[in-house]
């Protein structure tokens, strides 16, 4: 996995040719590093140049190529993302993702023809769509959308906060998708189209229902995560638990698997080697694949399952130690998940 920084980014699911960066620090002047790494990669690129104020997020939840913040007096605030997708996600669907959270129920065709309209950035046309929260009163929490279809890939960007901080920073926006430089991938992921979705009657409103182990504590979920549960010892060790669901399967089984993998330091595997960390399992009656990955402190126990066209992902990641202790009861929660 190739190192970023605040200033530039590379999302891979195998291993790039020779890329350079620059790299800054406080009170530094900027210096170029050079990363040699095998030619044989052919999969999606991007790269970024951040704004001043913004910086950097280090956890990335879901399967996202970068997570960004704006930087206050009062610490981070906002949240910006890259998310590559392939190209028969619809921009409908990817509305309904971050719409049901904002209180929008199912939107229809016509829903998001009154609320999307393209935008041109530097001979870019952008799908750009603004939602504000109708499930709070008096909440000012919006989700601004830019996709961008490149070649067989489609690049979301959402910009999540406050109605006058995404205003605030609507030329910094700009600016930074502009400076992406995005690559589709040459070779061909095996993807799933997703189905047309069922009718609104005959969708359940809440998504799948599970058990969750009793001292496993709740944390704050958001318009990338379904549900958030935090695991702790008395040592300090802590375990992430996320779900999250997206429309088609996000760019493969491999690219989610390399993905995880370089989140807790381990390297990335070629698709005959895969069956080392995936193993085929059933969810509610369904196939899913389950991945287990255990480095020298971290680990990673993940599920994804493919529901009508979307996938789902149930992982948690963190200590080793803690997350061996942990694995028999994330095993059993995977039993308890009903989607209905």
């Amino acid at each position: 996995m190739v190192p970023s920084s605040s200033n530039a980014g590379i999302f891979t699911n195998f291993s790039l040719g020779i890329f350079t960066l620059l790299l800054f620090s406080c009170g530094e002047e900027p210096t170029i590093q050079s990363y040699v790494i095998p030619s044989e990669y052919e999969g999606p690129v991007v790269t970024w140049k951040l704004p001043s104020d913004w910086g950097e997020n280090p956890d990335l939840s879901g399967p996202m190529a970068g997570s960004f913040h704006v930087k206050s007096d009062l610490g981070p605030v906002g949240r910006i993302g890259i998310m590559p997708f392939r190209e028969s996600v619809s921009t409908l669907d990817v509305a309904n993702m971050f719409g049901k959270e904002m209180g929008y129920g199912l939107l229809s065709e016509d829903d998001l023809s009154e609320l999307a309209q393209v935008r041109t950035i530097d001979s870019r046309e952008f799908e750009w769509i603004r939602l504000v929260d109708k499930a709070e009163v008096g909440s000012m929490r919006t989700v601004l959308l830019a996709l961008y279809r490149n070649e067989e890939e489609t690049w979301l960007f959402p910009f999540i906060g406050d109605q006058p901080l995404i205003n605030e920073q609507m030329k910094n926006f700009e600016s930074f998708l502009s400076s992406t430089t995005l690559r589709a991938g040459k070779e061909k992921i095996r993807a799933k189209v997703p189905q047309p979705a069922p009718p609104a009657s005959a969708q359940h409103a809440e998504g799948p229902t599970w058990d969750i182990p009793s001292h496993w504590q709740k944390a704050e979920a958001s318009s990338m995560r379904l549900a958030s549960y935090e695991v702790a010892d008395k040592n300090g060790s802590r375990l992430d638990f996320s779900v999250t669901s997206f429309p088609g399967d996000v760019g493969g089984l491999l690219a989610n698997v390399n993905r995880w993998l370089g989140q807790i330091g381990m390297e990335e595997v070629k698709e005959n080697e895969i069956e080392k960390y995936v193993t085929e399992i059933i969810i509610d009656e369904q196939d899913a694949q389950l991945v287990v990955a255990e480095g020298e402190e971290q680990a990673l126990y993940a599920a994804i399952i493919m529901i009508e066209g979307r996938s789902w992902f149930f992982k948690i990641s963190g200590d080793l130690n803690l997350a061996q202790l942990e694995k028999p009861n994330f095993l059993s929660f995977l039993n308890t998940v009903c989607f209905h």
